[in-house]
């Protein structure tokens, strides 16, 4: 059986396809879920007296953040797959630390100068503290991860398998308002990067 590492790219893995179908599924299911449950709440008012619409607002506020963060998560499933089909796996490439607020950092070599390496995080939000990333930061249960992308731009995390992916980028490469980095990067990792969906900027 050939390595996940032996790829040219990850998705040419059947064990990365079959990681990214469940991740898939799992979040769509966990935003069908939060839908559901606005249908629910609105019985549950309907049925009850109306003193107890102060006990049912802040749930419905709860609900809808949390529909958000599915939303969100549903949306980098393309991300996901984008970098994914650009870049192989680099196995336990990145180091996982705990960060401010109870977030997640990874701290992956530059690809092109190792000696220097990059952060990316996640977490810090209402409701992300549950997350499977932040969880294991926090026990000590992952200290290193695998590695798909380039750090100064957008990429993928994964534990061994792979399992838990997750896409992280750096703000510059997705948000228009900032200028995008282009500085110390070749022309080469900008146009992979360009493919997985990065902003790298002209020229």
């Amino acid at each position: 059986m050939t390595s996940a590492v032996h790829y040219k790219t990850a998705w040419e893995d059947p064990a990365t396809r079959q990681a990214w179908r469940r991740t898939a599924m799992f979040r769509c299911a966990a935003l069908l879920g939060w839908l559901l449950g606005f249908p629910t709440w609105l019985f549950a008012v309907v049925m009850t007296p109306t003193w107890l619409l102060v006990l049912w607002l802040p749930v419905l506020w709860v609900g809808i953040w949390y529909t958000l963060l599915a939303m969100v998560a549903v949306t980098t499933l393309r991300g996901i797959r984008r970098v994914l089909r650009v870049y192989p796996w680099q196995v336990d490439i990145a180091e996982v630390r705990a960060k401010k607020k109870g977030s997640t950092q990874f701290v992956v070599p530059v690809p092109e100068r190792p000696e220097k390496s990059v952060s990316l995080g996640y977490g810090g939000l209402l409701g992300t503290g549950q997350h499977f990333w932040v969880r294991a930061m926090k026990s000590g249960e992952v200290t290193s991860a695998w590695f798909a992308g380039d750090p100064r731009y957008v990429g993928v995390v994964a534990t061994p398998g792979p399992r838990n992916l997750l896409w992280v980028a750096q703000r510059e490469a997705t948000d228009s308002r900032m200028s995008p980095r282009k500085r110390g990067v070749s022309p080469e990792a900008r146009a992979l990067a360009r493919a997985a969906g990065a902003r790298v900027g002209e020229g």
